[in-house]
C-alpha cells in the first residue's frame, strides 16, 4: 500500500474508534445500570456548572470541589483535596465515580481511581509550586460523563 492509502485508512480507523469509545461510554453505562437512567448529553463535553452561584442538584453532587490554602510558600509542599460534589457522590455498584484528576494549567499533577462501592470520591495530592497556577479538577462518573472546575493557586 502506498503512503496516501496508509493514511487514509489510519485517520478513518480512528476517527471511528473515536466515536466507538464515546458510544462505548454510554452503552456501557446503560448496559450497568438497568433501570437507571443516563443522560446522553452528559456524555458530549466536559460538563460544568453554568452558574456556580446556584448549582443544580446534578452539579451540588458532581462539579469538583478544590480545597487549597489561600496562599502556598513557593517551592514548599501543600495540600490539595478535591472532592466530587458539594453534596459527596453516592457510590455504589450501579452509579460510582471512576477517577478525579488533578492537573497545574494543563499538566498532570495527580490522580486517583476508585474500584469500590465502598470508596468515598475525595482525594488529596500534595504539590509543590513556585508560581502561581490555575489548577484544573476533573472527575468522570459513569452516569454522567466528566465535569470540571478551575481554582486559581496564590504562591508567595
Amino acid at each position: 500500500m502506498n503512503d496516501g492509502i496508509q493514511r487514509r485508512t489510519f485517520i478513518r480507523t480512528a476517527a471511528l474508534a473515536t466515536g466507538g469509545l464515546w458510544l462505548g461510554s454510554v452503552a456501557a453505562a446503560h448496559s450497568f445500570t438497568g433501570n437507571v437512567s443516563v443522560e446522553e448529553a452528559l456524555f458530549v463535553g466536559v460538563n460544568r456548572a453554568k452558574d456556580p452561584a446556584q448549582k443544580t442538584p446534578l452539579e451540588k453532587k458532581h462539579v469538583p470541589v478544590i480545597e487549597v490554602p489561600a496562599l502556598v510558600k513557593a517551592g514548599e509542599p501543600f495540600a490539595v483535596t478535591v472532592s466530587v460534589g458539594e453534596i459527596l457522590h453516592p457510590m455504589g455498584a450501579a452509579h460510582y465515580i471512576d477517577y478525579v484528576e488533578l492537573l497545574a494549567g494543563n499538566e498532570p499533577a495527580g490522580r486517583m481511581e476508585f474500584r469500590s462501592a465502598f470508596s468515598q470520591p475525595k482525594a488529596t495530592f500534595f504539590i509543590v509550586f513556585n508560581k502561581p497556577v490555575t489548577l484544573v479538577a476533573r472527575i468522570y462518573c459513569n452516569l454522567h460523563g466528566l465535569w470540571q472546575s478551575e481554582r486559581e493557586l496564590a504562591v508567595g
